[in-house]
């Protein structure tokens, strides 16, 4: 990534008082990160940071479509999106445990904000994500169908055997089965 992103942000040239920073979100952004559920966006990311002596404030509003997949039919849908997330940029030398709570370390003068826009955009998306209703795939569904019938009969087919084998009793283990009574 030999080019500076343009969602990292220089810090130390901000007066103390709240900035307003907008973003426009596309393809390309989620595209450049590793294994994302997000294939295409088309979102407005408002950005208000409000910096203070011994900590900066962000509060990101987050507005628009992603592109993802259907969970029943496999196929790509526009899902519209929106919600907020907040981030506390604390100046320190220490780390700490709490997820909202990012250490910014002296040397540093710059903050990168693509992870904090891509989580808070990955946890807008529902946990279920479909298409409207009547709008998969019924080819797909039609397929996924045939391939769990498919499934059902070999396993009837193999409960059949199965119960075949219980009635065919083995004689020397019929004698045990009357000791045992």
């Amino acid at each position: 990534m030999g080019k500076k992103s343009e969602y990292v942000l220089g810090f130390t040239s901000l007066p103390d008082g709240k900035h307003l920073f907008n973003f426009e979100i596309g393809k390309t952004f989620f595209e450049q990160l590793d294994y994302s559920e997000i294939k295409d966006a088309k979102l407005k990311v408002k950005l208000t940071l409000e910096k203070k002596p011994t900590m900066m404030m962000a509060n990101f509003e987050i507005v628009g479509k992603v592109k993802v997949m259907c969970d029943i039919c496999t196929d790509d849908f526009d899902l519209q999106i929106k919600g907020t997330g907040d981030l506390i940029y604390k100046f320190g030398e220490e780390d700490l445990d709490d997820e909202n709570v990012m250490t910014v370390y002296p040397h540093e003068s710059e903050i990168d904000l693509t992870q904090p826009i891509y989580e808070f955009s990955y946890l807008l998306l529902p946990a279920r994500r479909v298409h409207t209703k009547g709008k998969c795939n019924q080819e797909m569904l039609n397929d996924i169908d045939q391939y769990l019938m498919v499934k059902k009969s070999a396993k009837k087919s193999k409960e059949e055997i199965a119960k075949k084998e219980e009635k065919e009793i083995d004689p020397r283990w019929a004698a045990l089965k009357k000791l045992k009574q």
